[in-house]
């Protein structure tokens, strides 16, 4: 095959930074070829792509050394498309690709409608950017990209903003483009499910920025499982088994573990919710934002020690009715009672002394220079004892792993290590409420489970957990009740068991629910057939 792009010896280190980010990497790629780079949370994977994108040190400053061949065309797409767009409706997005390879303003409307059906993107070109949802953002970037006609497409996380349906939509359809181009395609993910599926290779890097596997997907699991795992990746839950195969086959390992884990859903689904007093409890509540409402006629009760899932589509809600239940977000219409006490009756310092929220974006909540500060804050407001303070923050430093960060800036943090700090500022008050906004979005499966194993100890404590989530195997792993917001209304209020058994609400909503129950539903489809 034809070599197309690759580094020699590269190493980066950034002016900031005592140590190297990359040592001595040497790989090539070649046309055509599907390659993910997986690796640990700071492990050097955005900053290599970005070296052989040209990105570093033509746009961001390091010291480099060793050597990079570059492709003069290449197209990244980020995390957050909002970084990359510079433009305010789609056409005139589209279209600022095109002014770069200089095509006739006459022939630009075709090729914008020609990119846009290419990517599914079914919006008039008139469009204003910052009204499309994340997954057409996403859509628009890659319309962006597609129209410099690079020679390689670079994907950083594309779709850690995105929930799974959203991820899946994008997945499948770099993949169509790939088929159908054969592009090059690079790809740095920590979500393996729908993308491993289609990739040729495999590059493993280890947390000190060195090539520790490549090679073919089913080889790269089979051999560097324990690695990934401390590495915290989320290792695919299907791959690379066929569906069908583990439908079938009621002896097939995977079908196996899955049965297994359906018979034991309902031991921890079963209980009585209804003999508590409330924490919080709503009456004919309205929400929405500006003059629009999104939900109304919310009637519910969260007792004292529930944790409770908040989900639903892009859209339908979510956040802002998490925002109302601690004042951050008014409410349009009805009552919210806290601990038996109007909502809009307490003070901020009381009520913000009783109840903690934990945003989707760390850095919105952040406002000190330090790590060890910004845990501090809540006790330096409340005019404790500096041994109090003291004691406390490095308690918590030390439970979540940031002992060694206690002098950074919060804004210098992995996005994992902000996740964890935003939820340790959280619980210095050891507030009776805690409220998350989606609480693993965007993070590596270690990251995640560090950071719900402390919230599963508070819960053990008394802590009442409300959360914001796609994450549908974390809802039935710890949720006791799920609330499902659809069409401006609740659907559904109750076990997660009784949810994800439901295949009218299932179909209704387009809600992907675990595995273990698709294959419950897919053999009562096989019966019936």
């Amino acid at each position: 095959m034809e070599t197309l792009l690759g580094c020699r010896n590269l190493s980066v280190r950034f002016y900031q930074a005592s140590e190297k980010i990359l040592s001595d990497l040497s790989l090539t790629i070649n046309k055509g070829e599907k390659v993910l780079i997986l690796g640990p949370s700071g492990s050097g994977k955005s900053t290599l792509i970005s070296a052989l994108a040209g990105i570093i040190p033509e746009h961001v400053e390091a010291e480099v050394s060793g050597e990079v061949f570059l492709r003069s065309h290449a197209g990244v797409m980020f995390q957050d498309p909002d970084s990359q767009f510079c433009m305010l409706r789609v056409d005139e997005e589209i279209a600022f690709s095109l002014e770069n390879r200089s095509i006739p303003r006459s022939e630009m409307d075709d090729i914008i409608s020609d990119l846009m059906d290419q990517v599914g993107l079914m919006v008039d070109k008139k469009t204003p950017i910052e009204t499309l949802s994340g997954g057409m953002k996403q859509r628009l970037a890659l319309a962006s990209l597609l129209a410099l006609e690079p020679d390689v497409l670079f994907f950083d996380e594309p779709t850690a903003q995105l929930d799974p349906a959203g991820r899946k939509e994008i997945f499948d359809l770099i993949n169509k483009i790939s088929q159908r181009t054969n592009q090059t395609i690079v790809v740095v993910e920590h979500v393996l499910d729908g993308c491993i599926e289609w990739m040729d290779r495999v590059i493993m890097i280890n947390k000190n920025g060195k090539i520790i596997a490549d090679g073919e997907p089913e080889e790269i699991l089979l051999h560097f499982n324990k690695e990934m795992k401390e590495a915290g990746i989320w290792r695919p839950k299907l791959f690379p088994y066929k569906w069908m195969d583990v439908v079938e086959n009621s002896s097939h390992p995977l079908a196996i573990k899955l049965s297994k884990m359906l018979e034991n859903e309902p031991l921890h689904s079963v209980e009585e919710y209804g003999k508590r007093d409330p924490i919080i409890r709503t009456e004919n509540v309205a929400i929405g934002y500006g003059k629009k409402t999104i939900v109304k006629d919310i009637n519910i009760d969260i007792h004292k020690g529930d944790w409770i899932s908040i989900v639903g589509e892009n859209g339908s809600g979510k956040s802002t009715f998490l925002k109302s239940l601690i004042r951050l977000q008014p409410i349009k219409n009805g009552k919210i009672r806290f601990q038996d006490k109007e909502l809009k009756k307490w003070t901020d310092r009381e009520l913000y002394g009783k109840a903690g929220f934990v945003f989707q974006n760390p850095e919105h909540q952040f406002i000190t220079d330090t790590v060890f500060e910004e845990i501090a804050f809540g006790g330096r407001q409340r005019n404790w004892p500096e041994e109090q303070i003291q004691t406390k923050t490095n308690q918590l430093l030390q439970e979540f792993g940031l002992e060694h960060y206690r002098n950074a800036h919060p804004f210098t943090l992995s996005l994992g290590q902000k996740r964890l700090l935003s939820v340790a500022t959280m619980l210095l008050l050891d507030q009776p409420l805690l409220l998350l906004d989606e609480p693993t979005f965007g993070q590596d499966e270690k990251t995640a489970g560090e950071l719900i194993m402390r919230l599963k100890e508070r819960q053990k404590r008394g802590t009442t957990i409300v959360m914001a989530t796609h994450d549908m195997d974390l809802v039935d792993a710890y949720s006791n009740q799920v609330i499902l917001l659809h069409n401006g209304r609740i659907l559904y209020q109750g076990t997660p068991f009784e949810l994800f058994s439901n295949q009218d609400i299932l179909n209704e909503t387009g809600i992907v629910p675990p595995l273990h129950y698709q294959l419950m539903h897919a053999r009562r489809e096989r019966v019936l057939i």
